[in-house]
């Protein structure tokens, strides 16, 4: 694409920003829309979309396992889940909807550039692409770059063993005990579906309630319930200081007020919440 100049520059294809690049075709602006991934961004390719597949994917088992009897359905040998062909159901489910954003985007005429962008001036950026880089110019631009993963101290992700959301809707088996650092929305979805696959699931979480800050103390509690119904263990006032491999999986220690505990796990999932990406694209050059 070399030097190429357009009325309006989005960068980013999450929710945000391909709705936004595609209403400013519709309004005449000649757009282009960056992207450094898939296009949709974290919650069609992994998050809300993701999550929401392997939560409803487990429902299912779970009504299989536990109501379909009391109707009269019987299944013969019981109920088995291969991981990856679950795990390769739910990316196919992403595929699909990041292809029809593709389309969407094409349909209205928004230019599509794969790459990563970076601010030079407040009209000008670049962008590396797989073939170089690119100079792109704007006369407006929306910066719509999503966010990631916060990492912890003495937690490095590998999407393997430590994960984020990312790891932990790709695991390639299911893990027989998971600890879960952080009980905000994000860390409670991923317990429930791996819970419905019999996952042993123990969340340490700092504040003295699940979903404290996010949503209303009543509506906390009712989730609170469901998990502990549910067999989710949770640890309140815990703090994660470290991790160390073993033998066997994961020993994690949280200090539990004021006294050091030991967790064993096989995964580590971290979800203590998100970081902005709008410091990677140099915003202050703009």
């Amino acid at each position: 694409m070399a030097n190429s100049t357009f009325d309006i520059v989005v960068i980013g294809s999450g929710p945000g920003g391909y709705v936004a690049a595609i209403r400013a075709s519709q309004l005449g602006f000649k757009t282009a829309i960056i992207e450094r991934e898939a296009l949709g961004g974290v919650c069609l390719n992994v998050g809300c979309i993701p999550s929401k597949a392997m939560i409803n994917a487990t429902h299912l088992l779970h009504k299989a396992q536990h109501d379909f009897k009391t109707m009269g359905l019987n299944i013969k040998g019981g109920i088995d889940v291969d991981m990856p062909t679950l795990v390769k159901w739910k990316q196919s489910v992403c595929d699909k909807m990041s292809g029809g954003v593709k389309q969407l985007l094409k349909g209205n005429t928004v230019t599509i550039i794969s790459g990563m962008a970076e601010f030079k001036s407040s009209k000008e950026i670049s962008v590396k692409t797989a073939e170089g880089t690119d100079i792109i110019t704007g006369k407006h631009f929306i910066v719509a770059t999503g966010s990631r993963p916060i990492e912890i101290p003495g937690f490095p992700f590998d999407e393997k063993d430590i994960c984020s959301s990312t790891g932990a809707l790709a695991f390639d088996e299911i893990p027989k005990r998971i600890v879960v650092i952080g009980g905000g929305y994000i860390g409670l979805e991923i317990s429930s579906y791996l819970r419905k696959l019999g996952t042993e699931v123990t969340i340490i979480e700092a504040n003295t309630s699940l979903l404290a800050g996010v949503v209303d103390p009543e509506c906390a509690q009712v989730v609170t319930r469901k998990a502990e119904k549910a067999g989710i263990k949770v640890i309140y006032g815990a703090k994660a200081k470290n991790q160390k491999k073993t033998k066997d999986g994961f020993e994690v220690t949280a200090e539990v007020n004021g006294k050091d505990e030991i967790f064993k796990a096989d995964k580590i999932l971290v979800t203590v919440g998100r970081r902005p990406n709008g410091d990677q694209a140099n915003l202050k050059a703009a």
